[in-house]
């Protein structure tokens, strides 16, 4: 395998993208390798692929694994952008995956010898909830991890957003080091760019600082930004000899753009104002090609047309207004008008944003080389404002900040190439709509800044028109009135981290986290997931519960206000609202109505987890911060694919007609697997299909029979297998089947492994659900003592000893020092100690006497459970085993001679489920058992004693006998543990004691689902 060196890299990102790089993305990388680190600050015009800095730190983490973070974490504060860098990423990971020589094969060779996992992960997180939590199920795998502000920040904070409450520590371990954190379009998240430089080394009161223990720092910040946050740190900008090398970049460097000021007077609103101005743009004064379209030049571009009337024709048209409201009235006026209007805001659940960015890809594309059939016109909001990577030929905005605007003036022309091709500006149309610009009524979201911009433009207009273009300067020539609020930077103290880092109990007074993410003039609001599904009973939910990629979020006041059938309220794609704006949860404020009885039957709060539940609502303030919400598709809600509280398919207390619209689509079997493996295959994914009929109304459209039910099986000649089987051969080939659809029929039909299940209700008939099930190893710490009943028979000896394996060989891939390794090896070893216990055991063996029997003569326990067992909650031990694991490590002093750090191994296997950080809640057991442990030491290690080996132990020299009571609530454990924690948190840091445990813990859930396999 040959050396990587800065001169490979060209060829690299020629292989991945078909196109060689730019010259600034070259000399980056040759920059980041030669200094051995990466610049603070990445000063780059917008339109420059910017995005590419992904490209450089996978190449960098290939060449040069022992100085750079296994984690790239890509975090931008746009949902639309997350989606557009995770395709990216996802490309990337996909053409190294794939490769077989040149260089990209040995990138992949390279990156394979740093995990036994795919050679690198890519992963999204954003909304309310993670896309994809594979980032943290190994701890030496590459990722790339495309995240916006809530998500990564709430992670790093010890309080990840949508995580459990004990798999917190394990993130927080993870997202505070080995990683690359680069913050994109700074100016949207100062505040959070402030808490990173307090977090890490770089701070005036730094919470990652150096500390012993063998810990490797690989913890960098980057700021990316036109204006970033850091101004005092290394700074790499675009400089002449790269614009001399590029054409493009000279293009993109000097688009001349324009733009006209249009007043909206009167006092309507935006939303009622807005859509109809634009539709008099759009119809009078874009340009149009009238003439054919044949021939292609010039040819430096690589497209054009035969006519000057087409060159300069505006077929891709961006709309960027302020609030999801104005976009949805615009788009409904466009497309009543016979215009292509698409709708895409922040506001949507990821699989329809999917499927529009699919629609639209070719509109929006920037390097697009054939002309448009016809016009097409993008409808958005602030989704789209930074770093999303479409061109528009012409656009519409209303007015806001200028900082906003000249990030809305980037999507116009945005490789230069539009001016080129015409031989003039590109064309923009400014929004000032009177009644939003009122300065007695400062905006909830931009305050006094919009109308400031508007003013300060106006003043500047020579005949109602301004230069806009890269050259004019606008953003550092407006005064500061004009620019968006910046929030005042919050003070994070080592006090806040020590009081987050507490994750089992949370302290009383817990810092909340939205001024360290946001700032502390800003107030998010809170918000909700909404999911729709016909079926909302418990076991319907269970079999196929809800997914995060059929989430929609939506801020709580927005909500509870559609439920209740109240006016609807302003909704903008970001929820941050300025703290001084009255009003800002107006919805809340009818405390005293009640859902309407037709409403209350339609809606559910589903809690996530193994032990999922649903509730009935019983008032409309019931719904909390962070509830998913499942509700009935026909209560409506989304039109557009976007939140829309004002569209139902039909009134409440009736049933839907001929004529009535679609309701909501339940996307319930499509979220469970869109997010497959890399080859397209279902294997290892949990593909279900519900045959319910509300569900299957296209297939019996095409011809199709309506799909078996446990109604039929009374007079069935087969069983319900057999017509099973039978329905979806027929099936298979119907071609009205989307694309997922036919996946999932064709893997049940190839697949003999599904479970089918029924679900019953009392008002509709039953109907079956085909589920293929599959081992999730991050399901395996959600409940108390459910990793141990995977039916797998495992011994606790073959268990203990793979752990211990598992975590050192991860520790000694992250480089950890030998003393560090040794210490994960003995933890691993010990942590499941505690499982001898008899009632532990029986409860493993399902209290089979036979096998109970069998297992006390051999001396060979088990750690996982036989198959089919069912556990009785009250028949567990009351003391938790991982703490009865400290008890008995700690009764055989020449065990624990053995670690380096004996603090470390104990406090590893007490906290291995995510209790007692700092402090276990340890029970008074009412029949304490004495519990026992025999082994040996050796060379290799810790080894629990197997049933044939009682000589072996003798020959060692280094036998360990362990036992101690089970009734522990006496002792001094639980205050032990507690100063342990403190003790270590002070030796390793906040972050590297619980990437410490993060390393043990990943370990025991990959061993257990390598078990399950």
């Amino acid at each position: 395998m040959s050396d990587l060196t800065a001169s490979d890299f060209d060829r690299y990102f020629q292989d991945v993208h078909g196109q060689p790089p730019y010259p600034w993305q070259s000399r980056l990388t040759r920059q980041v390798l030669e200094e051995e680190r990466w610049p603070k600050v990445i000063d780059l015009p917008t339109g420059v692929g910017k995005t590419a800095v992904l490209d450089t730190a996978i190449f960098a983490l290939a060449a040069r694994p022992d100085i750079s973070p296994r984690r790239i974490v890509f975090v931008i504060d746009r949902r639309i952008v997350v989606d557009q860098v995770y395709e990216r990423a996802r490309r990337i990971g996909d053409q190294i995956a794939a490769a077989t020589g040149g260089v990209l094969a040995d990138v992949q060779r390279r990156l394979r010898k740093l995990t036994d996992a795919e050679p690198l992960g890519v992963a999204a997180l954003r909304g309310g909830v993670p896309i994809d939590g594979g980032w943290a199920l190994r701890p030496e795998q590459p990722w790339v991890i495309v995240s916006t502000v809530d998500q990564f920040g709430s992670r790093l904070l010890f309080r990840g957003y949508g995580v459990s409450h004990r798999m917190r520590p394990v993130h927080a371990g993870l997202a505070g080091n080995d990683c690359l954190v680069i913050l994109d379009e700074v100016h949207l998240s100062r505040a959070f760019a402030a808490t990173l430089r307090d977090v890490s080394s770089d701070g005036a009161v730094p919470l990652m600082r150096s500390v012993s223990g063998g810990l490797p720092r690989r913890f960098e910040v980057v700021e990316m930004s036109a204006t970033p946050q850091d101004e005092s740190g290394r700074r790499f900008e675009l400089e002449e000899s790269d614009l001399d090398q590029a054409q493009t970049l000279k293009w993109i460097a000097a688009a001349p753009k324009r733009a006209k000021l249009v007043e909206i007077a009167g006092t309507r609103p935006p939303h009622e104002s807005v859509p109809k101005k634009v539709l008099e743009i759009v119809k009078k004064e874009l340009r149009k090609d009238e003439s054919s379209r044949a021939s292609l030049e010039p040819a430096q571009l690589g497209f054009g047309t035969d006519t000057q009337e087409a060159r300069d024709a505006e077929r891709s048209v961006g709309v960027i207004v302020n609030r999801v409201q104005t976009a949805r009235q615009t788009c409904d006026t466009l497309q009543a008008a016979g215009i292509e209007a698409f709708l895409v805001t922040g506001r949507m659940r990821p699989l329809d944003r999917e499927q529009i960015l699919q629609d639209i890809s070719e509109s929006v594309n920037p390097d697009r080389r054939e002309p448009l059939d016809q016009r097409t016109v993008v409808v958005a909001t602030q989704a789209i404002e930074v770093g999303a990577d479409f061109s528009f030929d012409a656009l519409i905005s209303e007015a806001a900040p200028i900082d906003s605007l000249c990030q809305r003036l980037g999507r116009l022309d945005r490789r230069g190439t539009l001016a080129v091709r015409r031989g003039g500006p590109a064309r923009c149309w400014i929004l000032g709509v009177t009644s939003a610009l009122d300065p007695k009524r400062p905006d909830p979201v931009y305050g006094d800044a919009a109308r400031r911009a508007w003013e300060e433009l106006q003043a500047r207009a020579e005949d109602g028109e301004i230069d806009v273009g890269p050259g004019a300067g606008l953003r550092a020539s407006l005064g500061p009135d004009a620019h968006a609020p910046k929030p005042k930077e919050p003070l994070l103290l080592p006090t806040h981290v020590e009081a987050w880092s507490q994750t089992s109990p949370e302290p009383l007074a817990d810092p909340p986290l939205a001024e360290f993410l946001h700032g502390k003039e800003r107030q998010q609001e809170p918000e909700v997931s909404v999911v729709w599904r016909w079926d909302r009973t418990p076991r319907a939910l269970e079999l196929v519960p809800p997914r995060p990629a059929e989430f929609l979020s939506v801020p709580i006041s927005a909500v509870t206000r559609w439920l209740r059938g109240s006016a609807e309220a302003p909704v903008a794609d970001t929820a941050l609202m300025l703290a001084h704006v009255e009003g800002r949860s107006a919805g809340r404020a009818q405390r005293d109505s009640r859902l309407a009885a037709s409403t209350l039957q339609r809606v559910v709060r589903w809690t996530r987890g193994q032990d999922a539940t649903t509730e009935r609502l019983e008032h409309v303030d019931d719904i909390n911060p962070g509830d998913v919400i499942v509700v009935d598709p026909m209560l409506g809600g989304l039109r557009h694919g976007t939140w829309d509280p004002t569209f139902r398919p039909t009134p409440l207390t009736g049933e839907p007609g001929g004529d009535a619209p679609p309701p909501v689509d339940d996307l319930g079997d499509q979220a469970q697997v869109v997010h497959r493996r890399r080859d397209g295959g279902l294997r290892g994914v949990r593909a279900t299909l519900r045959l319910d009929q509300r569900l299957r109304e296209r297939i019996k459209s095409e011809g199709g029979r309506e799909p078996p039910s446990p109604a039929d099986e009374q007079d069935a000649t087969m069983t319900p297998r057999e017509d099973v089987k039978a329905w979806l051969s027929e099936i298979q080939g119907l071609p009205s089947l989307p694309d997922w659809m036919a996946r999932v029929v064709g893997h049940f039909v190839a697949e003999e492994r599904f479970d089918i299940e029924t679900v019953k209700s009392e008002s509709e008939p039953g109907y079956y659900v085909l589920a293929a099930c599959a081992v999730d190893p991050a399901t395996l710490d959600e409940s108390d003592d459910a990793p141990s009943l995977t039916g797998t028979e495992t011994p606790l000896r073959s268990h203990l000893a793979g752990v211990g394996a598992r975590a050192a060989d991860y520790g000694s891939r992250l480089g950890l020092s030998a003393e560090v390794v040794a210490d994960l090896r003995l933890a691993g070893e010990l942590h499941d100690l505690g499982k001898v216990d008899p009632r532990f055991q029986a409860q493993l063996h399902g209290h089979d006497p036979v096998r109970m029997a069998e297992s006390e003569d051999t001396g060979e326990p088990l750690a996982k459970s036989l198959q089919r067992v069912r556990p009785n909650p009250r028949k567990w031990p009351p003391v938790r085993h991982e703490f009865s694991s400290v008890a008995l490590a700690q009764s055989d002093e020449a065990l624990l001679e053995r670690a380096s750090d004996r603090d470390l191994v104990l406090h590893l296997v007490g906290t291995h489920h995510g209790f007692g950080r700092p402090l276990p809640t340890i029970r008074t057991d009412d029949r304490p058992q004495q519990l026992k442990a025999v082994g040996w030491l050796d060379d290799e290690g810790f080894r629990l004693r197997a049933a044939d080996e009682s000589r072996q132990v003798e020959e060692s020299g280094g036998p360990v006998s362990m036992t101690t009571s089970s009734d522990l609530a006496e002792t001094a454990l639980a205050l032990d543990m507690a100063d342990r924690f403190w003790r270590l948190q002070e030796r390793y840091g906040h972050h590297g004691l619980a990437w410490l445990e993060a390393i043990l813990r990943l370990a025991d859930h990959q061993q257990s689902a390598e078990e399950t396999r």
